[in-house]
C-alpha cells in the first residue's frame, strides 16, 4: 500500500470509528480530560503503526477496539508506575459542558471495576454483541451475559446515591 493510500485508509478508519475510540478513552481515563486526549493520540499512533498488518480476519471495529483497549491498558499500567503529581489548576471541572454530570458519574463508577469488567462494559457500550465478545475473549456467551448483568447491578448500586 502506498503512503497516500495508507493515509486515506487511516483517515477513513479514524472518522468512521471515532466514537469507539472516544468511548474507550472516556472509560479508561475517567474525568482526566488531558489523559483522555493523550490516550486518543496514542491509540491513533498504534492504529497508524499497525495499519499494514490488518488482515481483515475480523471487522474493522473489532480490530480497532482491540488496539484501543490494549493501548489504554498499557498506558494505565505505565501511569501506575509513575509518581503522581497533580496540579490543582489542571483538574477539569466536574460536570463540564461536554458531558453531563451523570455520564461523569457513570465513567467514574466504571473506572472502579476490575479491568476485565471494564473491557466488557466498553464492548457493550460500543454495541458489540455477546457473540463477538465471546469470539474475541474465548469466554462463553452465557457467562458473559450473566457477568454483564452483575456488573450493571453493581454500577446501579454505586450510582444510587449520586
Amino acid at each position: 500500500m502506498s503512503e497516500k493510500e495508507k493515509l486515506q485508509r487511516f483517515d477513513q478508519l479514524m472518522l468512521r470509528h471515532k466514537g469507539l475510540i472516544v468511548k474507550v478513552c472516556q472509560i479508561y481515563c475517567r474525568r482526566d480530560v488531558e489523559m483522555a486526549h493523550d490516550l486518543y493520540q496514542d491509540i491513533a499512533v498504534e492504529i497508524w503503526t499497525h495499519l499494514d498488518s490488518f488482515r481483515e480476519e475480523s471487522s474493522e471495529a473489532t480490530w480497532l477496539w482491540r488496539i484501543a483497549v490494549n493501548t489504554a491498558i498499557d498506558k494505565l499500567r505505565a501511569e501506575e508506575r509513575r509518581p503522581k503529581m497533580v496540579l490543582v489548576e489542571s483538574l477539569p471541572e466536574e460536570g463540564t459542558k461536554e458531558r453531563p454530570q451523570r455520564m461523569d458519574d457513570l465513567y467514574e463508577a466504571i473506572a472502579h471495576l476490575k479491568a476485565e469488567d471494564q473491557r466488557l462494559v466498553a464492548a457493550r457500550l460500543e454495541d458489540r454483541s455477546y457473540k463477538e465478545i465471546a469470539a474475541e475473549t474465548g469466554e462463553n456467551e452465557g457467562a458473559l451475559r450473566v457477568r454483564y448483568n452483575r456488573i450493571v447491578n453493581q454500577l446501579r448500586k454505586m450510582l444510587k446515591g449520586k
